[in-house]
This record gives structure tokens, sequence and C-alpha cells, in this order.
């Protein structure tokens, strides 16, 4: 049985059961090369989800706080390995309801950036098509048809992912894939190397250059799954303006300034803010960098073990990671 009939099989029967009042997964959007979030009521309607390398979404994002509507709603949702670390970051400092929740693993090699295969052509893309794990096809508007290896199209943050697999799950759709040895290497920051190389000045500069193209449209706050202050947020208070709305270099590195330090500690890198900003943002570069900062001082990766609390609920200054 593959994973998408897993899941289907897992909702259908949620569902009909009255485990879940609705079931939020993928389907395909406006052609066969989108994918969108579903959310199903109706077991009889559980056909319309489906699994690809193109389900880049993180569901969790749907049912962080003042989700989901109505509040007391039992909630079924799947979760890929990066998406559940936001899942467990929320749980460990009880901003969702674990009993509310029916969660699916799935297991996950990787997810395909449609934007590095838009890149690749001059016209609409109509199909993205998996005759093969490992294989790519794509086809336009005008009928071109290419083929592309799947690691050589894939999201970056999938080459550096250590947790291809749901770290929790009530149910896990098909076989695990093969994990790293966590134990033997940590995280990967070779993405931020060239930042952390440059000097207090160039950071800035590089910094003020790189979120100058900011339009301020929240996309990157919405999307963002452990982002839960909402509007209550300094970034949004209008009575008193705390942040000026000024679209400009400084003012738009401050607005995101104030949101990794909102989410430092429970950022898990999972890229959604990358893959909603419009004018392609590196948004990431911020929380990866303060990421690498709490790894390096407190040994702590957001959202990977459930028992543990966050990383600013432990006042705990008795560490061997600081240094001399």
């Amino acid at each position: 049985m593959s994973r998408q009939d897993h899941i289907r099989e897992f909702a259908a029967q949620a569902l009909a059961d009255g485990r879940v009042d609705y079931f939020i997964g993928w389907k395909q959007g406006y052609n066969s090369s989108e994918v969108v979030p579903a959310f199903v009521k109706d077991p009889a309607d559980v056909d319309q989800l489906i699994w690809t390398p193109l389900c880049h979404h993180n569901l969790v994002t749907f049912i962080k706080r003042n989700m989901p509507d109505p509040a007391d709603a039992k909630i079924g949702l799947c979760v890929k390995g990066c998406d559940s670390r936001t899942l467990v970051a929320l749980l460990q400092e009880e901003l969702v309801d674990k009993e509310k929740l029916y969660v699916v693993g799935v297991p996950c090699d990787g997810i395909v950036d449609r934007r590095k295969l838009e890149k690749e052509f001059a016209d609409e893309l109509v199909d993205i098509a998996f005759p093969e794990r490992g294989r790519v096809v794509v086809t336009t508007g005008k009928g071109e048809t290419r083929e592309f290896a799947q690691d050589d199209v894939l999201l970056d943050v999938c080459g550096r992912c250590r947790y291809p697999n749901a770290l929790y799950a009530d149910d896990v759709a098909g076989p695990l894939e093969a994990e790293p040895d966590r134990e033997e290497s940590g995280p990967d920051w070779s993405d931020i190397a060239d930042f952390e190389n440059l000097s207090d000045d160039e950071k800035q500069a590089a910094l003020e250059r790189v979120y100058a193209t900011c339009i301020r449209c929240f996309a990157c706050v919405h999307v963002c799954p452990v982002c839960v202050c909402w509007d209550k947020c300094v970034n949004r208070s209008r009575e008193p303006e705390l942040v000026a709305q000024k679209v400009g270099a400084k003012e738009n590195l401050l607005f995101q300034m104030i949101h990794m330090f909102h989410v430092a500690g429970r950022c898990t890198s999972c890229g959604a803010c990358d893959r909603a900003c419009p004018v392609e943002i590196p948004l990431y570069l911020l929380h990866r960098k303060m990421n690498k900062e709490i790894y390096d001082m407190f040994g702590f990766e957001p959202g990977t073990k459930l028992d543990e609390k966050p990383v600013f609920q432990l006042f705990d200054l008795a560490t061997d990671h600081f240094g001399d």
C-alpha cells in the first residue's frame, strides 16, 4: 500500500469513527503541478487527499493559536518529519491540545522545490509527475517535457534534513525512511557559513540589502507554524505604533528581527517562510543563525524531544555548551 493510500485509509477511518471532526492533508491544486492544503469532513471525500514530493505545506500552521474553528474541534492532520518538529514545539509549550489531535506521520524522502523547476522553463508548468522514486518529469503548457533527478531539485532544507520521519504521530503512512546517525554528527550549518564569515558591518549591510525588497505583506508571519502572538505582536501594533509601517531596508530588518526573536527557541527551520515570500527573500537566514547560537550555547534543537522543556523555560546556566 502506498503512502497516499495509507493517508486516505487513516483519514476515512478517523472521520467515520468520529475520532476527528475534520482531517487536514494535501490535494491537487489548479493543475497537477500544484498542491494545496485540503480540509476533509466527509469520509467519502478522502480520495482527494494525495501524497507526492510536492506536498511542501506545513499543515501544523492550521492548528496554532486562534485555530481551529470551532475552537473545540477534533482535528486529524498529516505531518512530515520537519512538520512534526513544529508540532512538538507547540506541544512543549501547551499551545495546542494533544487530546484533540490525531496525527498521521508521513515518511518523507525530500520535497521538490517548484521554484527551481520554474526557473528551468520559460513557459507555465502544467504537470509535475513522479513515475518512480527519484525521478521528476515536468511538462509545460506548450508541451515541452523534461526529466530531472529528484535530488537535484529538492528544497534546500531537505538537503540538511536529519528527521525524515515524524517525531510524534499516532499512525504512520507506510515504511519509515532511513535516518542519519544523529549521535555521530550535529546539525549542518554550512548554509550560513558565508554569512558568519562576514564582519559585523558586512552582516548589517548584507541583511539590509536582502530585506530591502520586503513588501511587508506578513505572509511569512501568517505561514509560520510557531508564530503565535498574532494581534498581540509589536509588529502589528497600531495604537501605539511601536514599529514603523514604512517599507524600507532598516524598517524591514527590524520587522524581521522582531519575528526572529519571537520564534527563537521554537523555530525548526521548516522553511515555510521562505516558500511563502512572494519576492523570494531568504528569510531563513536570521532564524538559522539564531538556531545555531542556541544550539552552540545550550545543545538544544527545537521540536525534537516531546518531554523536553523549551530552551527559554530551563533557566539552566550550568551547561558545558558555554565557552570558558
